[in-house]
């Protein structure tokens, strides 16, 4: 009779097992693609959320006041004339999305002319003893102000419809803490149109000259308080909000970035630089939280100060992260530092006057983003 023995089980051989390894490394690579690009689509999902929120919050706005909120930044000069409100539009549209807690712990009401012993200036708007500029309809303390603590404590609050999670950013405001934003308005947009012109396409030289005004085109929001009947080249066909994402606190490495404008407040509370470039002067402007308007409203002008190709397009300069030598995003006007910019592949997220969101591509001209942005240039545009 035989003797059964038992079956042998063979260990894998060197080969198989780099076989069986480099299988598993195909699917890997093969898998992980797929997974990013869901993430991304989430990611992008989100932000097209926050910016419908952000649509209906202004318009919300609208229907109760009878009239359009501040942009907040009232005009765009590139330089340390720009005159604006004393709160951000994302400030004065938190309690129309659901953050009414936080607005109100601001201060909307006091005259700047008491508070801060502004004057009235040339222009018939204020200027304060800091040299801010302030809009004559400007109203309420800045969030900054050390006498109405309270609004620092709401301006530190993180709202999440305020941001993309597409964004690469860390923690935005490691010194103070203060709330970012990935959104914005416009102030107006400069970029020249004058056929024939040496700047076609680009910001027009000499801000506040007769040649720039006629290259200015007015967009849906005005510190005047005016309402939707401004709005003469309609609703769908004009930019409210639009993604500026990657700003942050200018200590943040690639990201970070200065207001050249100072605080409208003497001595403010957790004062930050100004300026072109670090160390800067203490008691400057954040071009990266929600509470200021400098960070929340700005002028579609290209990247003037880029020592390259100056032409204005949305998402300029995007590679490599923090900007070629020419065009640093600690530069004003390159990549994300005050110019329409995201970091979805191809493009950029949008909210028209409607309350629509629309993604737009960034290699569409920059010219018609010029016209998009113009309430009533008469430029009949549309981007189907």
């Amino acid at each position: 009779m035989g003797i059964n023995r038992p079956h042998q089980r063979h260990a894998f051989t060197l080969v198989e097992l780099l076989v069986v390894i480099a299988i598993i490394g195909t699917l890997v690579g093969l898998l992980l693609p797929a997974v990013q690009a869901a993430r991304e689509a989430a990611r992008r999902s989100q932000c097209q959320n926050n910016m419908k929120q952000l649509g209906l919050g202004v318009i919300n706005f609208e229907s109760a006041t009878r009239k359009l909120p501040s942009p907040g930044q009232c005009d765009s000069t590139g330089s340390s004339s720009t005159t604006y409100n004393i709160h951000s539009i994302a400030t004065l549209i938190l309690p129309y999305i659901e953050q009414s807690n936080v607005y109100n712990q601001f201060d909307v009401t006091a005259n700047p002319v008491a508070a801060y012993g502004a004057t009235v200036n040339a222009t018939g708007n204020f200027t304060t003893p800091s040299g801010g500029l302030l809009h004559k309809k400007a109203k309420g303390r800045a969030y900054d102000d050390p006498a109405f603590p309270s609004g620092q404590v709401a301006a530190k609050t993180k709202i999440e419809t305020f941001i993309c999670p597409s964004t690469p950013v860390g923690d935005r405001d490691p010194v103070h803490g203060y709330g970012g934003v990935d959104y914005m308005v416009f102030a107006l947009s400069d970029v020249d149109t004058a056929p024939g012109s040496a700047t076609y396409g680009m910001r027009t030289p000499s801000a506040g000259s007769a040649a720039w005004l006629a290259q200015v085109v007015a967009p849906m929001l005005s510190c005047e308080g005016v309402g939707m009947g401004q709005i003469t080249d309609g609703t769908s066909k004009t930019f409210l909000w639009i993604e500026d994402a990657g700003r942050a606190h200018p200590s943040v490495a690639k990201f970070g970035a200065l207001s050249s404008r100072v605080s409208p407040v003497s001595s403010p509370a957790d004062p930050v630089p100004y300026g072109t470039a670090l160390p800067g002067t203490m008691g400057g402007r954040r071009v990266f939280a929600w509470a200021d308007p400098d960070a929340v409203a700005n002028g579609y002008s290209g990247p003037s100060n880029s020592l390259g190709s100056r032409l204005a397009k949305i998402n300029n300069n995007k590679t490599p992260i923090g900007g070629p030598a020419e065009c640093l995003w600690s530069i004003n006007n390159c990549g994300p530092n005050d110019e329409p910019f995201a970091f979805h592949a191809g493009g950029v997220n949008s909210t028209f006057g409607d309350g629509s969101v629309r993604y737009i591509n960034d290699d569409i001209d920059g010219v018609i983003v010029k016209w998009l942005v113009g309430s009533s240039d008469g430029q009949n545009v549309t981007l189907d």
